[in-house]
């Protein structure tokens, strides 16, 4: 792009020769931050997993929830991302009540990622259990993928002023530090790494005709599989090359995704022969396992995820609506997008570039609607919605030939123009420098729910959580008591989650019976329409029964010291209110009981009702 105006010196800058050098020395520097973050949820269980024996409490193993052959790199590829195992250790995780008395019995996950357990048995070997080292580790891989994205755009995104501006893009957005910030999500990074190395080599491989280009990038296909399912995006973008960059008949096309779909076909057999995936609740699916699922879940959730890219309204804003105004929502995105593509159309009529970045950034929106929105799943979404937005302004700003003419769509094109300058450039700088604190607050909210503050040791005491804000919280409880040298409880007992007001009645010495006052225990009210709050989001990732398989009245979970009877269920199969019967009196003093404030965001002390009388605790609403 030529002058010497704002645009003009902007572009020369994009088009500096070590620009990748400078977008990586960034995005490191604004992710320091976070080396502070110490262990987070599943860190704390891969702890257990990856540490030596000698380094891992007693107590875990004791109860049947720690790992039989911790620090062995068999038991890191086998069990790190293998949380919920009804082979084994799902009996063990209820009867402790890491996971709570509702539980699916058919509930699993067990993933694969064995390149990236490799990287944290590492870890551990070299570090020993230091997450400032692991934190870093993880911060040398996404400066891998910036300096791979960089290049990705150099040879694939026309003008190089246009591929830095792209770049630039990439780095600015947020959806990048919590990966880095968790270290359990390494594995994205590492996806992206090879992915994007396997699309380079196929690039090279199709423009030269080398057999070592193409086996190469095979290589790095499986590399991108073998660390994350999510690897099976880098399909997204080999894909869209052959739709939009190949140059041929159909025929020559389809020849060149021969490999990497013999490739991809191979992996998945290989890890359904393993027995791996996720099933049986609602905050992962299985497409293999639940197609009918995971259609209905792509047709939500897609525009969701894509209307992110455009309005920089945070995917996991949609989690913290209640269905109905996901309902009101959804047609409203459909509509939205609709409107940018017909904004885009010139341009992609006329850019085979612009097209092979629609076409990946709208296919590798698949993979992640397996599971809830968020921005931590979009880094693949992000590369090509990056790529199409640098053309779009580079193009418009170059007054390109698509660049419409005709009143209307010459309005509609200038709105969008100065809307995605605003959204992707001072608007992402502000939220990308504000996410290391925006992050840290939402994970100190999460921390708080599991955070039971009692005045005395619970060595030998169960403690019983009369309603919990975030059951799922619990999972994670012992590892982190454990890792902080700590007590653990004998054992945990959550009677409810705490999406709603309840009526707790003693029923004898030894019972109580818990009544949701709206609709069912395990759902948040259901007529708040256009609200918006946490809650919801801690609602769906507590999530342990896929729809479909509910409760009937009159099933009973019996576990060590206490049993659950279902006495009334709603038109869902979900319970209303349940019998809790305990082995000693409610009053023993083995038991120490708890409840969650929603005013005052902790626990406090339960006091069990007097026999035949009944106590009031709040929802939150």
């Amino acid at each position: 792009m030529q002058g010497s105006g704002i645009w003009g010196r902007f572009a020369r800058l994009l088009e500096y020769r070590h620009l990748d050098i400078i977008l990586v020395a960034l995005a490191v520097v604004a992710t320091l931050p976070a080396l502070s973050t110490g262990l987070l949820n599943d860190d704390l269980t891969q702890w257990a997993v990856l540490a030596s024996p000698s380094q891992v409490a007693d107590e875990l193993s004791d109860l049947g929830i720690g790992s039989e052959n911790s620090g062995r790199l068999a038991a890191a590829v086998s069990e790190q991302f293998a949380p919920m195992d009804p082979n084994r250790n799902l009996t063990e995780l209820r009867e402790y009540g890491a996971i709570p008395w509702w539980t699916y019995d058919g509930l699993w996950v067990r993933f694969w990622r064995p390149l990236a357990s490799f990287t944290h048995w590492l870890d551990y070997r070299i570090f020993g259990s230091s997450p400032v080292a692991m934190h870093a580790h993880n911060i040398i891989w996404l400066a891998a993928v910036v300096f791979l994205v960089t290049i990705l755009y150099r040879r694939l995104n026309g003008p190089a002023w246009m591929a830095g501006l792209a770049a630039l893009l990439f780095v600015l957005d947020d959806f990048t530090y919590f990966p880095a910030m968790w270290i359990a999500n390494r594995n994205i990074f590492i996806a992206l790494f090879f992915g994007i190395l396997c699309v380079l080599w196929h690039h090279r491989w199709r423009k030269t005709g080398s057999p070592t280009a193409a086996v190469v990038s095979i290589v790095f296909l499986a590399g991108s599989l073998l660390s994350a399912e999510a690897g099976v995006a880098t399909c997204a973008y080999l894909f869209a090359y052959a739709a939009t960059l190949e140059q041929g008949d159909f025929k020559r096309r389809a020849i060149s995704l021969t490999p990497a779909i013999l490739v991809t076909i191979g992996w998945r057999l290989v890890y359904n022969v393993l027995g791996h995936g996720a099933s049986g609740g609602s905050f992962y699916l299985d497409p293999s396992l639940e197609p009918l699922r995971y259609a209905w879940a792509t047709l939500v959730r897609g525009p969701i995820l894509l209307m992110r890219e455009w309005s920089r309204i945070s995917a996991d804003t949609f989690s913290c609506v209640p269905v109905s105004t996901q309902i009101l929502l959804w047609p409203v995105v459909v509509v939205l997008l609709t409107v940018i593509l017909a904004v885009l159309w010139p341009l992609l009529r006329t850019n085979r570039h612009a097209r092979f970045w629609a076409i990946g950034m709208h296919l590798s929106v698949l993979p992640i609607c397996a599971t809830m929105p968020m921005n931590r799943n979009l880094i693949w979404v992000g590369i090509g919605a990056c790529g199409l937005v640098g053309h779009f302004l580079g193009g418009y700003v170059a007054k390109e030939d698509w660049v419409p003419q005709k009143r209307l769509r010459r309005i509609l094109t200038k709105t969008m123009f100065i809307s995605l300058i605003i959204l992707h450039l001072p608007l992402a700088l502000l939220v990308r420098i504000a996410s290391p604190f925006t992050t840290t607050v939402l994970v100190n909210i999460v921390r708080q729910t599991m955070d039971v503050n009692t005045p005395d040791d619970l060595r030998e005491k169960q403690l019983v959580v009369v309603n919990a804000p975030n059951p799922a919280a619990f999972f994670y409880m012992p590892f982190a008591k454990a890792y902080e040298g700590k007590s653990l409880p004998q054992a945990i007992r959550v009677l409810a989650p705490a999406f709603s007001e309840l009526e707790v009645a003693r029923v004898d010495d030894n019972s109580l019976k818990v009544r949701a006052k709206y609709g069912n225990l395990l759902s948040c009210k259901p007529d708040r329409i256009l609200d918006i709050d946490v809650v919801y989001m801690l609602e769906a990732i507590s999530s342990v029964r896929s729809n479909g398989n509910g409760l009937h009245k009159g099933e009973k979970v019996e576990l060590p010291g206490m049993s659950a009877e279902v006495v009334e269920v709603d038109d869902h199969s979900l319970p209303v209110a349940v019998l809790f019967k305990f082995a000693v009196s409610l009053d023993d003093d083995s038991l120490r009981w708890v409840q969650w404030s929603w005013k005052k965001d902790r626990y406090f002390p339960f006091k069990v009702p007097p026999i035949g009388q009944k106590a009031k605790v709040s929802g939150p609403f």
